[in-house]
C-alpha cells in the first residue's frame, strides 16, 4: 500500500472491496456481484488514484460506497458516497416465494384450510403442515388430538445411511449408546453430520453456528 492509500485508507478500503466482489471469484460475495453482472469500470479497476480523484473523500465515517442503481456496476456517473441508511432505500424490495396452494382438509365432515386448522387448534400453520406432510401423523393425530406413539413428531419408520451402510435409527443409535430420540435429535433438529452424531459423547449438544451475514451494498 502506497503513500496515497495509506494516507485515505476508508477510501481506498472501499474501492479494494468493490474491485474484489466484482472480479475475483474467490471473493465469497461475487455471486452476488461478479456473478450477477456487476462490474467495475475500466478507469478504476487497476487505479484507485483515478478513483479517488472521482469519488474525493468520504464526507463522514458513516458513509459508504453506494450504487445509485443497484441494477448497474461501479463507475462515476452510478456511485457516491452514502449513509448506510440511503443505501438500504435504493435496495430492490425483497419478494417472498409464491408457496403453493394447499387443498383444503377435510376431517369428520368439516373443511378448512390448513391456515383455519392451526388457528381452530391454537398451533402454528408451518407445524401444523410439518406434521402432516412431513412427520406424517394421520388426520386423527393432527387434528383430532390421538395421542402418538413416538415422541417428537419424528416418522415412525426412519432408516438412515451411514459408511455406506443402511440401518434403522434404532439400531444406529444402539451402536453409538445414545437413545433414538437423542440420535434423531441431533440429526434433525440440530442439523448434525451422521458422523458427528454417531460419535460426539453424549451431552454434546453445541447448536450450528449461524452462518456470517453477508454485507449490504457498499
Amino acid at each position: 500500500m502506497n503513500g496515497v492509500c495509506r494516507d485515505n485508507k476508508p477510501e481506498w478500503q472501499a474501492w479494494n472491496n468493490a474491485r474484489h466482489r466484482c472480479l475475483s471469484t474467490n471473493n465469497p460475495f461475487y455471486p452476488k456481484y461478479g456473478g450477477q453482472g456487476i462490474t467495475i469500470c475500466n478507469e478504476w479497476a487497476d487505479d484507485f488514484a483515478t478513483f479517488l480523484t472521482d469519488m474525493g473523500k468520504r464526507p463522514s465515517p458513516k458513509h459508504e460506497l453506494g450504487r445509485l442503481d443497484s441494477k448497474l456496476g461501479y463507475n462515476p456517473s452510478n456511485c457516491a458516497w452514502m449513509t448506510r441508511q440511503q443505501i438500504m432505500l435504493r435496495q430492490p424490495p425483497r419478494t417472498k416465494p409464491n408457496r403453493p396452494n394447499r387443498p383444503p382438509i377435510t376431517y369428520k365432515g368439516v373443511t378448512r384450510s390448513l391456515r383455519d386448522w392451526a388457528k381452530h387448534l391454537g398451533i402454528g400453520e408451518t407445524a401444523l403442515g410439518h406434521r402432516l406432510s412431513t412427520y406424517g401423523w394421520t388426520l386423527d393425530e393432527a387434528l383430532g388430538g390421538q395421542p402418538r406413539s413416538v415422541s417428537r413428531g419424528y416418522p415412525k419408520k426412519h432408516y438412515v445411511e451411514w459408511k455406506g451402510e443402511t440401518r434403522h435409527v434404532s439400531e444406529w443409535a444402539e451402536q453409538a449408546g445414545i437413545s433414538r430420540c437423542c440420535l434423531l435429535g441431533r440429526i434433525f433438529r440440530l442439523g448434525w453430520t451422521m458422523d458427528r452424531a454417531m460419535t460426539e459423547p453424549k451431552g454434546q449438544y453445541h447448536r450450528k453456528a449461524k452462518p456470517e451475514k453477508s454485507p449490504e451494498d457498499q
